[in-house]
């Protein structure tokens, strides 16, 4: 077995970053934590039912989580790539990052929580649980002049979250859009 630090499903992955143009900061979240991969010799599948058929069957191993894997959000220069701040949260983001003219950050979390944070230091401003997992980007727009966050928060916990976070696994999967006034 050897060590993979980030995890196999670790550090920046797909959720949409966002750009700070005034502190010049680009936020993204990651997954953070490790696991072990086990290689396994597999000679034949004809013991199963025949051979190998490209992406019908995985032979090799698996992945086996080292310790529970949590998330961060960051602050990171993109012209050095240097990482000016940074907030843990609890749980691996699967969520993207809003970051807002009026120096917040906004993600939502899996067990149901929005909240704003400062962009300068990443510290939590706001919050509120909407009682089920979020997954999605938030978006902000403007109706006469008053502007609105909005999220669409009911996603369905990940296997590989539940594993390592099973009090996550009683939260609904009801699809909501919860909209915010600033």
């Amino acid at each position: 077995m050897s060590a993979n630090c980030p995890s196999n499903s670790g550090g920046k992955n797909w959720p949409p970053s966002a750009y700070n143009a005034e502190l010049n900061l680009l936020f993204i979240t990651s997954i953070e934590g490790c696991n072990s991969i086990e290689t396994v010799e597999q000679k034949s599948f004809v013991d199963q039912g025949g051979t190998v058929n490209p992406r019908e069957r995985f032979a090799g191993g698996g992945t086996k989580s080292t310790e529970r894997r949590y998330g961060s959000l960051k602050g990171i220069d993109p012209v050095t790539g240097e990482t000016k701040v940074s907030a843990r949260l609890t749980y691996p983001p699967y969520a993207g990052v809003l970051a807002t003219a009026g120096n917040l950050v906004f993600l939502g979390q899996l067990d149901g929580t929005f909240s704003a944070y400062d962009a300068g230091t990443l510290q939590e401003v706001w919050s509120y649980n909407t009682g089920s997992g979020i997954n999605a980007p938030p978006i902000s727009y403007s109706v006469s002049g008053k502007q609105y966050i909005a999220v669409l928060v009911g996603s369905k916990q990940p296997a590989a979250v539940l594993s390592e976070a099973p009090e996550l696994k009683n939260t609904s999967t009801a699809s909501m859009l919860f909209v915010f006034g600033l």
